[in-house]
């Protein structure tokens, strides 16, 4: 007998899931780029080109990766569907008094 989740709760934990490995695959992107700058440099002898270089590859595919994992989780802001507001609601100023309408009947 498993635990049971409604529809949302499910959704909830699934998006929480995928968020919480953001910060692991940021950091091990840089990781992995200064060490592979680091080898390269002690290969080459050209310390520090590469592990500037490549640190900063690292921190691009880092930036990628959240990015990937953040669209992922929320794909409706992602594909540029921002989520509407309601409009705000009209504040009478001046010249929006009985007789002066007729100047406002294209709003709406």
């Amino acid at each position: 007998m498993g635990i049971r989740f409604s529809k949302g709760a499910a959704e909830s934990l699934r998006t929480a899931g995928a968020l919480s490995t953001v910060g692991l695959a940021f950091v091990l992107a840089l990781v992995i780029g200064f060490g592979l700058g680091s080898v390269l440099d002690g290969w080459l002898g050209t310390k520090p080109l590469f592990t500037i270089a490549c640190f900063f590859l690292g921190l691009a595919a880092g930036i990628l990766n959240v990015y990937r994992i953040v669209s992922q989780a929320y794909p409706a802001q992602a594909e540029g569907h921002a989520v509407r507001t309601p409009p705000a609601p009209h504040v009478p100023g001046p010249g929006d008094g009985p007789g002066d309408r007729e100047s406002h009947d294209d709003e709406g």
